[in-house]
């Protein structure tokens, strides 16, 4: 089956190529491209990291205005941040790979995470709790902050793509057919539970799920192919928000791979350029007012008072300054070594 990598990037960068791909950057000279593929964006107050392709890490401390290249160490790609506040965050990439800081990137350190799998989700409850999960149903957990992790794998050879804790004892996972785990004892089990459009392997269908969003501590929402919403209203049962785009009257056909929560509006992007957003509690989906090329958009979030990113591939980023209501694109260009980066809009 497909991977959440081989989706966002298109079918030239497959995840079949990514190992030869990752390593002949690793030995080059190049710079981290700020032009090529950005698969995260993580907002705290007026800063802003954005992830991506060759360990490629932007960080803007004044709300996209000003834009620095932090010196990640890799050249694996980059796939999901999280920061718990201005100066303390992780990053997932591919073959394993977790960065921490403790000084808003200006140094980034690698942690042991004890696997080669790709990590493509990474949640952190508290400085010290934190869960990542990839390919090959792996779960990863520390009670250290990332100094250790531990395997917590369900078992089974699935890719889980996102983890979406509450508190430090509730938490979720979804991923591949249309998977949802959950945990209600910090991740010391989990269970699957019932999902609406979860199919077996030997079907041969394809189903995935590759984004959790959780506004509050009960109500949910998982985004994947085809535009597929699921909801649930109390952290037990899901249902279906919103059909697979293959239904009449869709919203949007083509896959979701990122959320964001913001002043009562769910917002989720996707391929093609897609952005729909809905009012919580009306559940109706619509198309939100957003010009963007035709390029995969994987990445959303929002700050306290309403700026906000959405970043995707061939280092596509567009900003908002009022809570959605109207976005622009920016385009960065490399001012030479040591100088940072120049926008325009």
């Amino acid at each position: 089956m497909p991977s959440l990598l081989s989706y966002i990037v298109g079918p030239i960068l497959g995840l079949a190529l990514f190992s030869s791909f990752a390593l002949s950057a690793e030995n080059s000279m190049r710079e981290p491209a700020f032009q090529e593929n950005f698969y995260g964006v993580k907002i705290r107050r007026n800063r802003s990291w954005i992830v991506g392709y060759y360990g490629s890490i932007l960080f803007s401390e004044d709300r996209g205005a000003t834009w620095t290249i932090q010196q990640s160490g890799t050249r694996r790609a980059l796939l999901h941040a999280d920061f718990i506040n201005d100066d303390k965050g992780w990053v997932s990439g591919s073959y394993g790979t977790l960065l921490h800081t403790e000084n808003g990137g200006k140094s980034w350190l690698r942690q042991k995470s004890g696997t080669e799998e790709h990590l493509f989700g990474i949640d952190f409850v508290n400085e010290r709790l934190g869960w990542a999960v990839g390919s090959r149903g792996t779960v990863l957990s520390s009670n250290e902050g990332g100094r250790t992790w531990a395997n917590r794998s369900i078992g089974e050879d699935t890719i889980l793509n996102s983890v979406s804790f509450v508190s430090p004892e509730r938490g979720w996972i979804v991923g591949e057919f249309g998977v949802i785990f959950h945990s209600k004892n910090g991740g010391k089990g989990w269970i699957k539970q019932k999902s609406p459009i979860e199919v077996s392997f030997v079907s041969g269908e394809s189903q995935n799920l590759f984004d959790l969003l959780f506004p509050n501590s009960h109500e949910g929402w998982a985004f994947g192919l085809d535009g597929v919403i699921l909801k649930t209203r109390n952290g037990e049962q899901w249902e279906i928000a919103h059909r697979n785009g293959a239904s009449l009257n869709s919203v949007t056909r083509h896959h979701l791979f990122g959320s964001a929560y913001f002043d009562g509006r769910l917002w989720a992007v996707g391929e093609r350029g897609a952005v729909i957003v809905s009012e919580m509690g009306k559940g109706a989906w619509q198309k939100a007012d957003v010009k963007s090329p035709p390029l995969s958009l994987n990445s959303i979030d929002f700050g306290p008072d309403g700026f906000g990113f959405i970043v995707g591939s061939k280092g596509l980023i567009l900003r908002t300054l009022d809570g959605g209501k109207s976005w622009h694109r920016l385009t960065l260009h490399s001012q030479g070594a040591g100088k940072g980066l120049s926008r325009s809009q």
